[in-house]
């Protein structure tokens, strides 16, 4: 039972948690800072970073990924800012790299139940 103060669950992806180190920038700007994903999902990702942000800052998100010779870009669109961290809804991603993100969801998952 909810009291007044608890919101329903609005995700519609399943979350995992997983440490990694990224770098932002504002829309496509040139400037990059260091950030760390805390979680991901297929729709988004929560992260930390020092960069100051706002609620519908478009940003790019870099992952290196093991065995990518070049970094995948994401973009997507701050959806909150909080002391849990900075949301971020992917837009405008492609089809290769959303089935890359299920992916590493999915590896990360059984990473985590196999620990």
């Amino acid at each position: 039972m909810m009291n007044g103060s608890e919101k329903p669950e609005r995700r519609i992806h399943e979350r995992v948690a997983k440490a990694m180190p990224i770098h932002l920038r504002r829309g496509q700007a040139a400037d990059k800072f260091d950030a760390k994903i805390v979680n991901i999902s297929a729709g988004g990702v929560l992260i930390e970073t020092e960069m100051p942000l706002a609620t519908n800052d478009l940003v790019t998100i870099d992952l290196d990924l093991v065995g990518e010779q070049d970094p995948i870009y994401v973009y997507g669109t701050v959806v909150r800012n909080d002391a849990r961290g900075i949301g971020v809804s992917f837009v405008r991603i492609s089809e290769i790299t959303a089935d890359l993100i299920q992916y590493l969801i999915r590896k990360w998952q059984s990473e985590s139940t196999t620990a």
